[in-house]
């Protein structure tokens, strides 16, 4: 019963947006309306008021606005402008094919500009009515990438970011919001941050750095800018550097975290680097460390907590970095397993150095095509290393074959970083309208790549979607949680507005299409030429659909499958 409902307002709130689309541009351009349905097949309920009947059908499977001049067996945005007959006197001049074919253009193009307005729309009061966001991450620096440019320019942990060019920050958000508007004339970002003891404010010139990302699942890639830190701590997991540094001599171990020195907790790396640097010359500490068992890697759950004591001896440095982009486990038979070890710390891909994984795992997963010399640091020395990924598929039940590169090796294995500090969200719109237009970005992005990528062939024909598996997944998300249901709702109809704009006959793009054409040439396309494009068409249009279906019937047969 939760399928049936969610698939109808699924469905039925995606239709209704985009029929009415045509429908109000119509209306508005002088466009006698004939009929509005929402479904097709037999009226469940139907009335009339003014020129224009009103109906809810059986099958929710789409909807229509007929127009006067259009052919009675199409609708708006699903059929061709054709004359029907002679017109009553009091509606010359209000047929579709009245209109010049700029107006019918914007007409055609109100559907599709609907599904692409109603993500906007049903997302942004969502994200700003819901307690999900009465927090949000705050404005202090967790860590900072020594191969990027807010450490160069001097940047550090424990920071508090106050302000960018003089704009007010109190959050995460507003950071990557101005990060992500970044333009390369603009310059450098002055970024204002405080500091403990530090009096007054310290202003930092910053120029994001350009950094190229592969999508791991389409394969494309894209330009982004960073500065290079994140707002959340590292947790004092450590790695040795110095086989005779302070550390090593007495016993630490790379993995290990470090919960305490002298007595005090020291919940992050930060706080372990400045208990041992504060550590006297001869003088002596003791470090408590959880450390995993030999054999943690089969019972992952197993773990001792041992006690070490460490002597420094002139003040120099522990030997010490955190364990962060440090291998804990590889594959034996996979690429990294040729190359790498448990305990490598990667310190820089293809010549690029930097000091947290997301940056290290970014620069690996970037054109993994191509092979990567990566710099490790394996018993103290630096050494480089060439890692050839392997490309290998995945069969996935909903998304069919799915084609991945594999590199065989994890990270630190558990969290390496503390629960985030979160402060009041003072400024709901405006952070609800940025994560909106994020959101639909993103996911518009990921339509129309995945649209192209079928038709280009570098992206399989699997990924199409019937009204079977949008009812599995309608359900599905639905008893996932209300935030679930609408990301669908989002991803599906920005499907249907790209999917209407394919110059195709009969779908929206196809009429938009052939009003350029007469738009340019200054004459209407034949009757005949007409008739004939509705006929090619239909019949990719139920090509596509039977293709659909059978995506369907996999998809529903492999999830049976497996239970």
């Amino acid at each position: 019963m939760v399928s049936i409902l969610a698939f109808v307002v699924l469905l039925g709130v995606l239709i209704t947006a985009h029929e009415l689309g045509h429908f109000v541009v119509a209306k508005l351009s002088g466009v006698k309306v004939e009929t509005f349905s929402i479904g097709f097949g037999p009226p469940i309920v139907s009335f009339t008021r003014g020129d224009t009947e009103y109906r809810l059908a059986w099958i929710p499977l789409g909807g229509y606005v007929r127009m006067l001049g259009m052919d009675p067996g199409g609708g708006a945005g699903e059929g061709m402008a054709r004359p029907t007959g002679e017109v009553p006197p009091e509606d010359v001049g209000r047929g579709l094919l009245d209109k010049p074919p700029f107006v019918r253009m914007l007409i055609a193009s109100a559907g599709p500009a609907m599904n692409l307005l109603l993500p906007l729309l049903l997302l942004w009061p969502f994200i700003l009515l819901s307690d999900r966001f009465d927090e949000v991450p705050g404005n202090q620096v967790g860590a900072v990438d020594e191969g990027l440019p807010a450490w160069r320019a001097g940047m550090r942990e424990g920071d508090t970011i106050v302000a960018i060019d003089g704009h007010p920050i109190d959050a995460f958000w507003q950071v990557t919001g101005r990060i992500d508007g970044y333009a390369p004339d603009q310059g450098p970002l002055t970024i204002t941050v405080r500091r403990d003891g530090v009096a007054e404010p310290i202003d930092l010139e910053v120029t994001p750095e350009r950094v190229e990302q592969t999508n791991k699942l389409l394969g494309f890639s894209k330009d982004y800018f960073r500065i290079g830190y994140q707002h959340v701590y590292l947790a004092g997991d450590v790695a040795v550097t110095d086989p005779q540094g302070p550390a090593a001599k007495a016993g630490l171990q790379t993995f290990d975290r470090v919960v305490s020195v002298g007595g005090k907790p020291t919940p992050r790396y930060l706080d372990v680097q400045r208990a041992l640097e504060g550590v006297p010359a001869g003088g002596t500490t003791t470090v408590v460390v959880e450390r995993d068992a030999r054999f943690a890697e089969e019972f992952p759950f197993l773990a001792r907590v041992d006690e070490y004591r460490l002597t420094y001896t002139g003040g120099g440095a522990p030997g010490l970095r955190h364990a962060g982009t440090c291998v804990s486990s590889v594959d034996p038979d996979s690429p990294a397993g040729a190359v790498l070890r448990r305990g490598d710390c990667i310190l820089a891909v293809d010549g690029n150095r930097n000091s947290l994984p997301a940056f290290i795992l970014a620069r690996l997963s970037n054109k993994p095509a191509e092979p990567k010399t990566v710099t490790v640091l394996r018993d103290g020395a630096e050494l480089d290393v060439t890692l050839r990924q392997r490309q290998i598929t995945l069969d996935d039940p909903l998304a069919g074959e799915i084609k991945l590169w594999q590199m065989g090796l994890v990270l630190l294995a558990r969290s390496s970083v503390v629960p985030m500090d979160m402060v009041a969200n003072q400024h709901r719109a405006a952070f609800a309208w940025q994560e909106t237009v994020d959101r639909v970005f993103y996911e518009l992005e990921l339509t129309m790549r995945t649209l192209a990528g079928v038709f280009s062939g570098t992206v399989s024909p699997s990924q199409f979607s019937g009204p079977v598996t949008i009812f599995y997944l309608a359900g599905d998300r639905a008893k996932a949680g209300f935030d679930h249901f609408l990301h669908l709702m989002v991803v599906i109809s920005l499907s249907i507005a790209l999917f209407n704009l394919l110059p195709v006959p009969l779908l929206d793009g196809g009429q938009i299409l052939v009003a350029f054409v007469e738009l340019v040439t200054r004459r209407p396309l034949p009757e005949r030429v007409q008739v004939g494009l509705q006929w090619v068409g239909l019949l990719l249009i139920a090509a596509l659909i039977l293709f659909a279906l059978g995506n369907d019937v996999v998809r529903m047969w492999r999830l049976s499958s497996m239970g």
